[in-house]
């Protein structure tokens, strides 16, 4: 049987990644740190609880095993895949769009801002004088594949679903139920940020492991086929409520 590592796995996209492996005949196993462990998992997933923030961590835990498939959403990214080097033959990395000029400084663009959609190949931040945190995530997804040239980076933008880090429809709702008529929004309301749902992602994802010849060393964005301004959400929501 082939094996699979996810490196996080009870994360928005996690459980949907792991028994999407297993639909394909993969022994699933995720490194993480145990502190969540979500119902969704199912018993036959093998747990290795460690730290994937650190090297040494990292080798400590997974010793000497090899996988089939790698998908990496969590840690420090850059450090999974150098210790993971020469033990998969398809590694996929789980990464963000912070990576593109404009994005922290929409001024460093001109019209200023990003396109919609953001096509792969628009301008990265270059160098850690331009914006460190941009360049920091460019930097991973040349470590990525320098490491694995073979690899797969997905770009994930705002993700929402099941076990999403924040509510993003709460700050709308609270302000609701609390009979506040009116809600100042930027822009009128028509700045678009990327949103992808969980399942939509890891399906994205998982196209990878379906594909590897085809994905090799690619770098692809990913988020839901439709996206709503801020105004239309809001506007979704108050005609629920």
């Amino acid at each position: 049987m082939m094996k699979a590592l996810i490196v996080g796995g009870t994360g928005p996209s996690g459980p949907f990644l792991a028994n999407g492996l297993i639909k394909r005949g993969y022994q699933v196993t995720i490194f993480h740190r145990g502190t969540h462990e979500i119902p969704e998992i199912v018993p036959e997933v093998a747990h290795i609880h460690g730290d994937p923030h650190f090297r040494e961590t990292i080798e400590a835990a997974l010793g000497d095993r090899t996988f089939d498939v790698v998908i990496a959403t969590y840690g420090r990214i850059r450090f999974v895949a150098e210790a993971l080097s020469g033990k998969t033959p398809c590694f996929i990395a789980i990464g963000g769009v912070p990576s593109y000029r404009g994005l922290a400084d929409p001024s460093a663009n001109f019209p200023a801002g990003l396109k919609v959609p953001v096509p792969e190949d628009a301008p990265l931040v270059m160098s850690e004088q331009e914006q460190r945190f941009s360049w920091l995530i460019k930097n991973t997804e040349d470590v990525v594949l320098n490491a694995h040239p073979n690899g797969v980076v997905y770009r994930y933008p705002y993700v929402y679903g099941p076990y999403q880090l924040v509510p993003r429809e709460w700050c709308i709702i609270r302000r609701i139920l609390d009979k506040r008529h009116t809600i100042l929004l930027p822009d009128g309301g028509l700045s678009l940020m990327t949103h992808g749902y969980a399942a939509n992602l890891a399906h994205a994802v998982l196209l990878a492991v379906d594909n590897p010849m085809a994905a090799a060393g690619q770098i692809y964005n990913c988020g839901d086929e439709e996206q709503l301004s801020l105004r239309q959400v809001c506007e979704v929501i108050g005609a629920e409520l």
